[in-house]
């Protein structure tokens, strides 16, 4: 099953949290404040993948294909930004967990003036060509244990 979705902007990356030290603590044991503007961008994002998907969401592994449209080249860091989409993903429904992406493609484009993400998604199936690999990285650990 493949699904395709748009986003019209580019949501922000984790990176925008801000660090503070109060008595509660996340999983990592760090407190984080999401600044109000940076929030509502990211519950605009999870909203505008909602409406996009009404099924189950993808329970076994998948293959993500981002195509980023930037306006203009200020520097971004997609792997953050794709931490967001990945957890605006989950809490959309759309996939149950964002551990279950074996495999993600990102790609930017500057197009002036035209901003949004196009996101396919599909079963990912393991390809049998890893083996080779595999044997070259083997070899690469026992050259490296003789050092």
């Amino acid at each position: 099953m493949k699904r395709k979705f748009y986003l019209s902007f580019i949501p922000p990356s984790k990176a925008n949290r801000v660090k503070i030290n109060l008595r509660a603590y996340s999983k990592s044991g760090k407190r984080y404040i999401v600044p109000k503007d940076v929030s509502l961008k990211i519950n605009k994002a999870i909203w505008e993948l909602q409406n996009q998907y009404d099924g189950p969401p993808f329970s076994t592994p998948v293959e993500v294909n981002i195509l980023f449209i930037l306006p203009n080249n200020r520097r971004r860091d997609l792997d953050n930004i794709m931490k967001t989409l990945g957890d605006c993903m989950v809490y959309a429904g759309i996939i149950e967990d964002d551990n279950l992406i074996y495999k993600q493609t990102l790609e930017k484009i500057v197009v002036r003036g035209e901003e949004g993400i196009i996101i396919k998604i599909k079963e990912y199936k393991a390809k049998e060509g890893y083996k080779k690999s595999l044997e070259s990285l083997k070899k690469y650990k026992e050259r490296m244990d003789g050092v």
